[in-house]
C-alpha cells in the first residue's frame, strides 16, 4: 500500500523493472500531489512470473468516492 496525504487530486505511478541477473521483477510505486515532484516508496521484489496485471482501488474509512482517470500503460 502506498499513497501521500488527502488531496483532491493525487497522482500516482509504479515502475516495474526486470532483473534478468537474478530472474526476478522490482515493482516499485510513487505518488505526486502536482504530477512534477514524485515521492517514491519501496521496492517489492517479486520471482519472475510472467505478465502481471493491476487492479485499481480507493479505501477510506470515511465513505469518501475516488475516480481514477488518464490511467495508462506503456513500455518505456
Amino acid at each position: 500500500m502506498f499513497g501521500g496525504p488527502a488531496t483532491s487530486t493525487m497522482w500516482l505511478r509504479l515502475r516495474y523493472h526486470h532483473d534478468a541477473a537474478n530472474n526476478e521483477d522490482e515493482v516499485r510505486a510513487a505518488s505526486s500531489t502536482d504530477g512534477v515532484t514524485w515521492t517514491w516508496g519501496g521496492v517489492w521484489t517479486l520471482p519472475y512470473s510472467g505478465p502481471y496485471r493491476i487492479g485499481l482501488i480507493s479505501m477510506n474509512a470515511t465513505g469518501a468516492t475516488a475516480s481514477f482517470d488518464h490511467v495508462r500503460t506503456y513500455a518505456g
